[in-house]
């Protein structure tokens, strides 16, 4: 007999391919689905840009578009006919949501109504992005995040599981009041071909940047939850210092202009993807990130597998990534003096530039999204036969 497949609805507030981290994760997921084993629906306000050669069904949801957040539309999902009625005729064995959102709370709420087991990825620090777009609110954003916190934990902690990126986000969101046995860790995976030490081109660094400079790289939307202020101040550090150490931005958002006005020394090459995106990795000397907010930080990965050193705050994802000493630099979060006292000393420190190169490279080639995905269809299947066993005891009591 064949072995029945099991179903996954996966709600996801964003499913457009290379927009952000989320969605490089997701579709490294969607390329490694073992077909014999499950079938997928995907649930978005956010679809992919053609919809019809993407290997599953779409379902496009209602949304609502933020003022202040326009890039992200806003799922909401409620007395939305086409959703029920897919899921009806889906009739899925497991839901998983990304986002703690209106399409999240529906895929809870709908879990609970139909005994369903309900997992999540916890993808991004939605409560730590509070303070940068309410912090003229101090009242406002003292009880937003109390608020935000609040819903966080009843999200979290009605899942049978919660994919966290990094231990030290596992002891934040413990902190807080997700209870610990419903979290595990599952990480971040890296392709190190397409990032790799090999595809350095020193030509286009010094048409870019002129010859005999130090080129320290940042890769990231321009938004203000990056901590692209504190960028803003390492660069004007070097500029009165260090003019042999040239800046090079990578990537595209609504503060680009004001980056762009208040560096204009640095190199601003908008957004890149697929090989531009390797080479300019490559061809960069130190990854700086100085994001508080991020609960892993695919660009960090990214940048040692292509044999950057990374000097990054001691906070969040990447300081559960870069090994202090190591692989890189933690730095003081939001201390431009710290930062920029690293980067020199990688700068002028040959020897122990390339050690922390090597060691980065070495770190990044263990980190394989084959392992990672295939812990992660494991794990739908344990969650679903222990749900099944629950299930089976209950029907035995009530006999």
């Amino acid at each position: 007999m064949e072995k029945k497949k099991i179903k996954i609805a996966f709600f996801t507030d964003v499913l457009k391919q290379n927009l952000d981290g989320v969605t490089y994760t997701l579709y490294n997921i969607i390329e490694r689905i073992p077909d014999d084993r499950f079938e997928f629906i995907f649930i978005t306000p956010y679809p992919p840009d053609n919809p019809e050669d993407f290997p599953y069904p779409v379902v496009v949801c209602r949304y609502i578009q933020l003022p202040f957040y326009k890039m992200y539309p806003l799922a909401f999902p409620y007395y939305d006919r086409n959703i029920k009625r897919a899921l009806e005729e889906f009739e899925p064995d497991l839901i998983h949501f990304t986002t703690p959102s209106f399409l999240g709370h529906y895929a809870v709420k709908y879990a609970k109504r139909n005994n369903i087991p309900v997992l999540s990825t916890f993808h991004t620090h939605f409560m730590a992005y509070i303070e940068y777009y309410f912090k003229y609110l101090p009242l406002s954003s003292f009880l937003l995040k109390k608020l935000a916190w609040k819903f966080a934990r009843w999200f979290y902690n009605s899942c049978e599981k919660v994919f966290v990126p990094t231990q030290p986000i596992i002891d934040e969101l413990a902190e807080s009041g997700v209870e610990e046995k419903r979290m595990m860790i599952w990480g971040r995976g890296i392709d190190s071909e397409r990032f790799s030490p090999s595809l350095d081109d020193p030509e286009y660094m010094d048409k870019l940047c002129g010859q005999g400079t130090k080129r320290i790289l940042f890769v990231s939307r321009i938004v203000w939850e990056k901590e692209i202020r504190t960028l803003l101040r390492i660069y004007r550090k070097f500029h009165k210092t260090r003019p042999d150490i040239k800046m090079v931005i990578t990537g595209d958002g609504p503060q680009l202009a004001f980056m762009q006005r208040h560096m204009p020394e640095a190199v601003f090459t908008g957004k890149l993807i697929n090989g531009d995106l390797s080479r300019i990795y490559a061809s960069s000397d130190i990854f700086v990130f100085p994001s508080i907010t991020e609960t892993f930080g695919n660009v960090v990965l990214e940048a040692m597998a292509s044999g950057l050193p990374v000097v990054a705050a001691a906070k969040g994802g990447p300081k559960g990534i870069v090994k202090d000493g190591i692989t890189g630099f933690h730095a003081v979060p939001r201390d431009e003096n710290d930062f920029c006292e690293k980067i020199i000393r990688l700068v002028d420190d040959g020897e122990l530039y390339r050690k922390m190169k090597e060691e980065g490279v070495a770190y990044a080639e263990t980190q394989q999204w084959d392992t990672l995905c295939k812990n992660l269809f494991q794990t739908y299947e344990e969650v679903l036969n222990v749900s099944c066993e629950e299930i089976d005891e209950l029907s035995m009591v009530a006999i």
